[in-house]
């Protein structure tokens, strides 16, 4: 089944996706600050651990803490030995774990609780009824804050409908898609 919604500042779906910007952003002025102090160049960077997600780590999970950059040929000079090997997943060096500069970014990372693994937001929090089934979605905001939602999944029932959220016709979420792709477009020139 396909369903379209505005889904409002007082959704919980628009809570939580404000929450997880400002947690990237907080993640990424971190990094950049860190970097800077120690002189890092490069501006592909990873951080993940095994841990919580959405969530700080506290000092139980510090040790699971990594960060990975994309080297510049300066930074392969400067700290090529604390360095791995590029991995296979992302082409992206890690600092060893027992090396001065990881020890530091993972104590920064608890003392300043930095949220290490960041998630997007998942429907299935938010449409009980779609249970384990598989959803697609397409979301975009609207200027007010508000965003404009389409779900679908075979799971999907019709008198699920979130508190915040207000369920429109296909047309009127075609209609809008439109107008968002297309100032994107202008916007971008």
């Amino acid at each position: 089944m396909e369903r379209y919604f505005i889904a409002t500042k007082e959704s919980e779906l628009v809570k939580d996706i404000n929450k997880y910007i400002q947690m990237c952003k907080e993640q990424s002025q971190f990094v950049k600050k860190f970097c800077d102090e120690k002189g890092i160049e490069a501006h592909e960077y990873i951080i993940s651990g095994d841990g919580t997600i959405n969530q700080p780590f506290g000092e139980y999970w510090k040790k699971n803490i990594r960060f990975s950059i994309n080297p510049t040929e300066k930074d392969k000079e400067v700290f090529g030995k604390y360095l791995t090997k590029p991995n296979d997943r992302h082409g992206l060096c890690t600092f060893k774990k027992n090396s001065a500069i990881a020890k530091e970014f993972a104590d920064l990372c608890v003392k300043e609780k930095i949220v290490i693994n960041l998630y997007a937001c998942d429907l299935r929090d938010y449409f009980k009824s779609i249970g384990f089934n598989g959803y697609s979605r397409t979301l975009f905001e609207i200027d007010n804050g508000d965003y404009y939602l389409k779900v679908e999944s075979k799971g999907l029932k019709e008198d699920d409908t979130p508190e915040g959220m207000i369920e429109i016709k296909g047309s009127e979420f075609y209609l809008k898609l439109e107008e968002h792709e297309k100032k994107e477009k202008e916007d971008k020139r």
